[in-house]
C-alpha cells in the first residue's frame, strides 16, 4: 500500500462570474417559485412591494438586509439562502471504503493506529471524522479526552465499556453515542479482541 495520504482532498467551483445582485436574484425567485408564490403574493406576505421583489429577482436592485430579513421570514427561510450562490470555492473529502489517510494516537503508555476520514477547519469551526480500532491487550492503557464542541460516535465492530463523563456506557456493533466533548471522554475497555468506530467531532476554531 502506498504511504501517499488517501483523503481525495477536492476543491469545487460554484458560478464565480456571478455577482451578488445575480446570486440574490436567481436564490430570490427560486424560493418563491418553490414556496409557490407569485411576486404578489410573496409582497403581500413580506411587506415589499411586488415592484420591488421584481426588480430584485431582475438583478436592477442590491435590497438592504432589512428588506431580505422580511422575504426571508415570508418565506420562512434563513437570510443564509439568498447568498448560496455567492460561495466561489467549497472542499470536498471522498474517501473509498477502507483508505483514508493512515495516522498514530500516542498517550502515555499506548500508541494506536487510525484513520481520518475528513477533516475541515475555517475560521469559525473544526470538523473531523475518524475511524479507529483499539484492542483488548492494550486494556489500562486507552487514553481518555476532553475538548469543546460535540462529539458523535458510532461502532462498527465488536464491543466496548466507553466512559463518558459518569457514565459508562456497554456499546456494541450499530450503537450510537453523541455528547458534548467538554466531558471526560474514551474507551474505558474492550470486551471482544478488539472494537472499531468511527468518530465524528465538531469544535470552535
Amino acid at each position: 500500500m502506498s504511504d501517499a495520504p488517501e483523503v481525495d482532498q477536492q476543491t469545487v467551483d460554484f458560478e464565480s462570474s456571478m455577482s451578488v445582485s445575480g446570486s440574490v436574484a436567481l436564490a430570490l425567485r427560486h424560493q418563491r417559485v418553490a414556496a409557490g408564490f407569485a411576486i404578489r403574493d410573496l409582497g403581500r406576505a413580506s411587506g415589499v412591494s411586488s415592484a420591488m421583489i421584481s426588480r430584485i429577482e431582475n438583478a436592477q436592485v442590491s435590497p438592504s438586509l432589512s428588506t431580505l430579513e422580511s422575504l426571508a421570514r415570508a418565506l420562512s427561510v434563513p437570510v443564509i439562502s439568498f447568498f448560496q450562490h455567492t460561495i466561489q470555492t467549497a472542499d470536498m473529502n471522498f474517501v473509498r471504503a477502507g483508505e483514508g489517510l493512515q495516522a498514530k494516537r500516542f498517550a502515555p503508555d499506548h500508541v494506536h493506529d487510525y484513520r481520518i476520514l475528513a477533516n475541515f477547519s475555517d475560521t469559525e469551526m473544526t470538523f473531523s471524522a475518524a475511524r479507529i480500532t483499539v484492542n483488548r491487550e492494550d486494556n489500562g492503557t486507552h487514553p481518555m479526552y476532553f475538548a469543546r464542541g460535540y462529539v458523535f460516535l458510532t461502532l462498527l465492530e465488536g464491543a466496548c465499556i466507553y466512559a463518558c463523563g459518569d457514565t459508562e456506557n456497554e456499546m456494541k456493533r450499530g450503537d450510537c453515542l453523541s455528547f458534548n466533548a467538554q466531558l471526560r471522554h474514551g474507551v474505558k475497555s474492550v470486551l471482544t479482541k478488539s472494537v472499531t468506530f468511527v468518530t465524528v467531532t465538531a469544535k470552535p476554531a
